[in-house]
């Protein structure tokens, strides 16, 4: 064999190598998605936050087998531990309008899903207050708070008050199943 065939194969093996390598920084995520978004981005999406997303394409609390798991701020721990979560012998004040969800646009386009619960009180005059999120993900805080922060609503049957302190209610950020999209 001689020295340039040699070299054009090495040459073709490296840029080969080259082109597996960047396909696996992408972490199953499209490469020409991650791509777009890397150019509108202020800060692109790097190798170690596409690893972390792609931990949660398929979680399990929206059917997917992927384990999640929450960190909680020591605002939601203090809190927490007098919550009062649906499904109790509490009545639940009743919403005076449907949720209205957002669903992070980063995340949407890369399909990456969050568990989340919201702590929220309700007031004497039915107004939601001091809301606080806890996600498997940073970036779902917001959209999940913004779900309950503007939200009223009105007393249970049997209730004179709406009111009720460190209501813990699950939100889920799921992709819908190809059929629905």
């Amino acid at each position: 064999m001689k020295l340039s065939h040699i070299l054009t194969t090495a040459a073709c093996s490296l840029a080969l190598a080259g082109t597996a390598l960047a396909q696996e920084d992408y972490h199953g995520f499209d490469p020409e998605t991650v791509d777009a978004l890397n150019a509108r981005l202020e800060a692109p999406l790097s190798d170690d936050v596409l690893e972390v997303l792609s931990q949660s394409t398929s979680i399990q609390p929206c059917g997917g087998e992927q384990v999640v798991s929450m960190s909680p701020s020591d605002d939601w721990t203090s809190r927490a531990s007098s919550a009062i979560r649906p499904g109790g012998e509490t009545p639940m004040p009743v919403p005076t309008s449907p949720l209205e969800v957002a669903y992070p646009p980063l995340y949407e386009v890369l399909g990456v899903e969050a568990a989340c619960e919201v702590m929220f009180n309700v007031s004497e005059s039915g107004e939601s207050e001091d809301v606080l999120a806890n996600c498997s993900l940073p970036g779902f805080d917001e959209a999940a708070t913004d779900i309950f922060a503007d939200m009223e609503f009105t007393p249970a049957k049997g209730q004179d008050s709406p009111a009720i302190q460190n209501l813990i209610v699950p939100v889920n950020f799921c992709r819908p199943d190809e059929e629905d999209s």
